[in-house]
């Protein structure tokens, strides 16, 4: 089911390990508007901690579902290497969460947090929870590139949350909600949904269709949302209306049934991964002349 355009290409993991780190650095900024100190020190660390729980979700792909859907790097790693890279990447992660908490004294929840990244991280494809094959990892990646980053950026640097985080989060985990539930669409060769695999392949092309509709419409509303009860004045503006178009382009790819044919599931995934990246580069600067 996976494709050469994006499975087999290993530099696409670098687009996607970005587009999961910005959100944090939004959680950050967001903190800085706030009037609350930055440590660009624990951003740092963060940072790090972030990138080590996506490549343990790297590793725990190619070792539990080395060509599960769409996602980049099949072939990357032997599984031997492949589960190295996944060990390694969570002690770094829990040797950061640890220095975090107790050694920049960022808060009680610094390490439950880390905790939810590390269940929709490695146990994204890891068993015993395997969130992919129930039907459940398009939630679970949505909240981890989208609101769960935010606010852990948020919270790290003022050991609170503020309600503006809903404001980023929420759109930023409607897309992330879409572009994983493109990944895990089936082929136009499948006889069949299998059965246990994504939510797409569970419902059948056509009712994920109807999925990504009602997600990228609740996508389109967050921005639309943000651009009625903006920050006074909302810098880059156009940003957000750009955005709020290429949404609607997306779901006009949608409604022409590109999912139907492999070069059209493979646009929408590469149209999707575009509009979470850009919808967070536009959020991190937007924050950044608010700042």
């Amino acid at each position: 089911m996976a494709t050469d355009a994006l499975a087999k290409n290993r530099y696409a993991l670098i687009p996607y390990l970005l587009t999961g780190l910005i959100p944090f650095g939004v959680g950050t900024l967001l903190a800085g508007v706030a009037g609350f100190p930055v440590r660009w020190g624990v951003w740092l660390a963060g940072t790090l901690a972030l990138a080590a729980l996506i490549l343990a979700a790297v590793g725990s792909r190619l070792v539990f579902a080395p060509t599960e859907a769409r996602w980049p790097g099949q072939g990357l790693l032997s599984p031997k290497g492949a589960r190295t890279l996944a060990y390694a990447a969570l002690a770094l992660a829990a040797a950061l969460g640890l220095i975090l908490q107790f050694g920049a004294h960022t808060g009680y929840w610094t390490i439950p947090l880390g905790g939810l990244g590390l269940l929709g991280s490695y146990f994204y494809f890891a068993p015993p929870f395997s969130w992919h094959r129930r039907g459940l990892g398009e939630a679970a990646g949505g909240l981890c590139f989208g609101f769960l980053p935010v606010a852990a950026g948020l919270y790290l640097q003022t050991g609170h949350l503020l309600t503006e985080v809903l404001l980023y989060g929420l759109p930023l985990t409607f897309a992330g909600f879409n572009f994983f539930l493109l990944h895990g669409f089936p082929g136009p060769e499948s006889a069949g949904p299998p059965p246990g695999r994504s939510l797409a392949a569970r419902v059948g092309p056509a009712a994920g269709a109807l999925v990504f509709t009602v997600v990228n419409i609740l996508t389109i509303a967050a921005l639309v949302l943000d651009l009625l009860f903006p920050a006074n004045p909302l810098p880059l503006q156009s940003g957000f209306i750009l955005l709020i178009i290429l949404a609607v382009f997306n779901q006009e790819l949608v409604k022409r049934k590109d999912y139907r044919r492999e070069a059209g599931i493979d646009r929408l995934c590469i149209l999707a991964w575009l509009l979470h990246f850009l919808m967070g580069l536009v959020f991190a600067i937007s924050l950044w002349h608010r700042w």
